[in-house]
C-alpha cells in the first residue's frame, strides 16, 4: 500500500483547481456488544445524542452548509435532532452489514458537485477539529486520495479522515461490502497521515469511554 506519513501543514482548503464541495459521512448504523446491544451513537452526552455532537462538530469545522450524511436506521432514537440539523439519514445494504457497507450507502448519497469526504465514526464526539485538518491537508496534496488521522499511539483511523470521492467509490467497488473492515478499502488507495490527539480520536466503546468524554466536556 503506498504511504506517506508526513504530516501536512493547515492551510485555507483548496487544491489549486476548481474544487468541489466537501461533505461529510457519519456511520451510525448498530448496536454495540460492550453497550449490551443498544445503540452507543444514541447515548446521552450533556444532555444530546452522542451523534449528534459528532454532526455539530463536523460541520463546526468543515462549514455550516457542508452536506451531512447519516448512515443510521431510521427510527434512530437521535432521527428528529439529525432532521433538524439538516443531515440526510440513510441506511446501509444489508442493514447491520458493516462499516464499509455503510460507507458505501454514505458515498453513494453524496450530491453529485462533493469531491471530498469527510468520514467519522458516530461515536467520535470531539473528531472535528481533526477532519479539518485531514480535509485541509488532502485538498494541498494532489497526490494522496486519502488522508487519515494517527492518533497518539501511531493507530490509523479509517473513520475519522477525508477520502477523494473518486478514489474511494474506485476502492469500495473492488469487492462486496459486507462483512468487510474499514481498514480493507484503504488497500487500492495512497493514504497520508495526520496526527490527532486523544480526545479528538476518543470513540465511546463502552460506557466507561462516556464518562470520560462527559469529563471532557466538564472537568469539575
Amino acid at each position: 500500500m503506498p504511504i506517506t506519513s508526513a504530516p501536512h501543514p493547515s492551510g485555507a482548503a483548496g487544491d489549486g483547481g476548481s474544487p468541489g464541495r466537501t461533505a461529510v459521512v457519519v456511520l451510525a448504523g448498530g448496536s454495540s456488544r460492550r453497550w449490551g446491544g443498544r445503540d452507543k451513537t444514541a447515548a446521552v452526552l450533556a444532555g444530546r445524542a452522542v451523534v449528534l455532537h459528532v454532526v455539530d462538530g463536523a460541520r463546526a469545522a468543515l462549514g455550516a452548509g457542508a452536506p451531512v450524511i447519516v448512515v443510521a436506521p431510521a427510527d434512530h432514537p437521535a432521527a428528529d435532532g439529525l432532521a433538524a440539523a439538516g443531515a440526510r439519514v440513510v441506511r446501509e445494504d444489508p442493514p447491520g452489514g458493516g462499516p464499509v457497507a455503510g460507507l458505501a450507502a454514505g458515498v453513494a448519497a453524496l450530491p453529485p458537485d462533493v469531491d471530498v469526504v469527510a468520514v467519522v465514526a458516530g461515536d467520535v464526539p470531539f473528531g472535528g477539529p481533526a477532519l479539518d485538518r485531514t480535509t485541509r491537508a488532502l485538498r494541498a496534496d494532489h497526490g494522496v486520495d486519502a488522508v487519515l488521522g494517527e492518533d497518539p499511539l501511531g493507530r490509523w483511523q479509517p473513520l475519522l479522515g477525508s477520502y477523494r470521492v473518486a478514489a474511494l467509490r474506485t476502492a469500495l467497488a473492488a469487492a462486496p461490502a459486507e462483512g468487510r473492515s474499514a481498514r480493507s478499502v484503504l488497500g487500492g488507495l495512497t493514504v497520508a497521515l495526520a496526527p490527532v490527539d486523544t480526545r479528538e480520536s476518543l470513540d465511546l466503546d463502552s460506557p466507561e469511554d462516556l464518562a470520560v468524554a462527559a469529563a471532557l466536556l466538564d472537568p469539575r
